[in-house]
């Protein structure tokens, strides 16, 4: 596009300049603009991942108090019977781990290693093995709920030892607990 300018001398002479002044402030609302919409992206986006995140705490809170006993990871035994509503009524749960620790709920109230001073589970014979039951009957014994409820059910990983898991069962019974019951996993394969 051309103009004609008054430069004194010929009235004729054409301005070939381009004015790069209003391009370059289009060109600089358009970066704010960008700018302003990508954080705004970047923050909902981070919201979101929170939102995520809390959901998913939330699902796990929901499957912890489902399954209180759940926090202690075993590997138990698989049945084809039906599976006991440990939630149902808030029911104690007695868990034995791989490493011979006793919990209630998720709290660890023997730990037999320790109690025996011995260095690991390897070490532990039966005679040790029945000083970790005297501690576990009497924690049993000082526990106001349990001793209320009459009741407790056994998680026991399904490695250990077929026998010190029934002493186990043995003393849970002596220490006053009429009902007991074993907690195991549904076998899918053979309930099909």
């Amino acid at each position: 596009m051309g103009m004609s300018v008054d430069s004194g001398g010929d009235k004729n002479q054409v301005l070939a300049e381009i004015n790069v002044t209003p391009l370059v402030d289009v060109m600089l609302v358009l970066l704010i603009i960008f700018m302003i919409t990508s954080s705004v992206d970047a923050v909902r986006a981070e919201q979101e991942l929170e939102e995520l995140k809390q959901e998913v705490v939330e699902e796990e809170i929901v499957k912890v108090e489902e399954h209180p006993s759940q926090k202690v990871p075993v590997d138990l035994p698989k049945t084809n019977a039906e599976q006991v509503n440990l939630s149902q009524d808030k029911k104690m749960v007695l868990t034995l781990d791989t490493n011979w620790d006793f919990y209630v709920g998720d709290t660890r109230i023997v730990q037999c290693v320790a109690l025996v001073n011995k260095p690991s589970t390897k070490d532990l014979s039966d005679q040790d093995f029945k000083l970790c039951l005297d501690a576990l009957e009497q924690k049993l014994i000082d526990n106001e709920k349990i001793k209320a409820d009459g009741e407790l059910y056994l998680r026991a990983d399904r490695s250990l030892d077929y026998g010190r898991v029934l002493s186990t069962m043995a003393r849970v019974r002596k220490a006053g607990i009429n009902k007991f019951g074993l907690v195991a996993d549904a076998d899918l394969e053979e309930s099909k």
